[in-house]
């Protein structure tokens, strides 16, 4: 696939280009969407650095996106998974096993189906939301197209992976795809143990 590229000419005088800045880039934010003015999925988009929070702004069926900023002081657990993946049902079941042995964990589940007709694995938001209702999913549910805003950055390529953040959005472990021989909840218990516990023992501010 050819990626289209764009060039931005810019005088070469410092203070015209800081001028030509004051003018254009407010100009550009009346062509934003209501309310994606100050946060847009392509403003979080960056090189994810070892030790740095994860940031992301990820589209769902309701509408408001979830947020990373959303899930700052609680333990998460990103759960990157396909509607039409075929262990769906068996994943839904072992989420729910880990939901229910850590409460204190918040678990998201992130699917990386196209919202695009074209995308060979597209379901759109209102099929999405019908499927919820039926599976009688209890967390949050998220997207990531095509795994382009999230699952790439996160260097994973493989469904199902998991990613646990810590209090501060940092990564506390990853792990991908599922060990047949044993449950979810053995596969991350380490993982999650850590991250609870070490939260559990900071001091409080």
């Amino acid at each position: 696939m050819i990626r289209p590229r764009f060039t931005l000419l810019l005088p070469k005088r410092p203070l015209a280009c800081l001028l030509l800045a004051l003018v254009v880039i407010p100009g550009l934010a009346a062509f934003l969407p209501s309310g994606a003015q100050e946060k847009s999925p392509m403003v979080v988009q960056k090189v994810q650095k070892q030790g740095d929070p994860v940031e992301f702004l990820l589209p769902t069926p309701d509408g408001p996106p979830l947020d990373a900023e959303q899930l700052r002081g609680k333990v998460s657990l990103l759960c990157f998974a396909a509607y039409g993946f075929p262990l769906i049902r068996p994943l839904l079941r072992q989420m729910q096993e880990v939901s229910s042995s850590y409460p204190q964990v918040t678990l998201c589940l992130v699917l990386t189906n196209g919202t695009q007709p074209r995308d060979r694995d597209f379901i759109s938001d209102a099929d999405l939301k019908t499927w919820r209702e039926q599976q009688h999913l209890p967390y949050r549910l998220a997207r990531d197209p095509r795994g382009s805003l999230l699952f790439r950055r996160l260097n994973l390529s493989v469904i199902p992976s998991f990613v646990i953040l810590r209090k501060d959005g940092t990564v506390a472990g990853t792990r991908e795809g599922l060990d047949p021989t044993t449950s979810l909840v053995e596969q991350l218990r380490a993982d999650l143990i850590r991250a609870v516990q070490a939260d559990d023992s900071r001091p409080p501010d």
